[in-house]
């Protein structure tokens, strides 16, 4: 069974305190990030957009970390999905970085090797996958979700669905959804 992430860019609002959560629980030094809130902005004036997006290690199907990986240190277990860095065989080098296309594994300085998400299974602090992840148990709107890949995979089908008929239940009302009620302003 494979494991991951969902993402709804519209609950996120760049509190940060998923980044604070991973790092804590993980216990990660001042530098790396295993998940970063960024902002992607498009358009040009006066139709610009922007969004937040709290990105983090995607656990790939076909991890190009782990084939990019020349002593593989990268591994995907085969009973959960999860993609792992081994610091015991990794040598820093960085064609997993290059590789990602979300830039996840990144230079533990300190240990000169690198690292990333580990979906909350740092050894002695190890979450049970059941669990909510930290990045997802601190979120106050409740953008990341984690869990088995079919079940979000079904959660976001029918979260579209419910965008598309033009009711999200549990999303708060979009600028977009005020436009629909109540026309554009003058």
């Amino acid at each position: 069974m494979q494991y991951g992430f969902y993402f709804d860019h519209e609950r996120c609002v760049k509190c940060h305190a998923c980044e604070i959560a991973c790092k804590t629980w993980n216990e990660v030094e001042i530098g790396p990030r295993w998940r970063e809130v960024v902002k992607i902005e498009s358009g040009t004036y006066p139709d610009v957009h922007a969004m937040n997006v709290s990105m983090a290690c995607m656990h790939c199907g076909d991890a190009p970390c782990k084939t990019a990986c020349p002593v593989s240190a990268i591994s995907k277990s085969a009973q959960n999905g999860l993609v792992t860095v081994d610091p015991n065989k990794c040598i820093g080098c960085g064609f997993c970085a290059w590789a990602c296309p979300f830039g996840a594994p990144q230079l533990s300085a300190a240990a000169g090797k690198m690292e990333k998400c580990n979906f909350c299974q740092t050894p002695g602090k190890t979450r049970p996958l059941g669990m909510p992840r930290a990045c997802e148990e601190i979120c106050p709107t409740g953008a990341i979700q984690s869990g088995p890949m079919t079940a979000l995979a079904t959660q976001g089908r029918m979260r579209a669905a419910a965008k598309a008929s033009g009711s999200v239940p549990g999303l708060p009302p979009t600028v977009l959804d005020a436009q629909r009620r109540f026309g554009t302003p003058n």
